[in-house]
């Protein structure tokens, strides 16, 4: 698995890309909500014990994310790539998470 700051970098940039499509106030709360999400991701201590589990909980706040954004006809490219990360980190759980 990727490390975790790797998929905080991942996921900032594709906020920066939503963010620059942000066209209104439903955009912009769901672009605050991603940051939410991120921070939240950000949190995780790759060496405790429910490490896994959290970062399992990110990821389904980032799908539930993607879902909304893919309904936004300008967002749904980057929804897309949203959802390829998500299936890239919940694909790769398994092999553990790493700082």
């Amino acid at each position: 698995m990727l490390p975790i700051a790797e998929y905080e970098a991942r996921f900032s940039k594709l906020l920066a890309a939503l963010d620059d499509l942000a066209d209104g106030e439903d955009m912009e709360e769901l672009n605050a909500e991603f940051e939410d999400a991120l921070f939240m991701l950000s949190q995780i201590d790759p060496r405790a014990d429910d490490a896994p589990e959290e970062f399992m909980d990110a990821m389904d706040e980032f799908d539930a994310l993607r879902a909304d954004y893919a309904r936004i006809p300008s967002a749904r490219e980057v929804a897309e790539r949203l959802g390829m990360l998500i299936g890239m980190a919940r694909g790769n759980e398994e092999l553990g998470i790493r700082s």
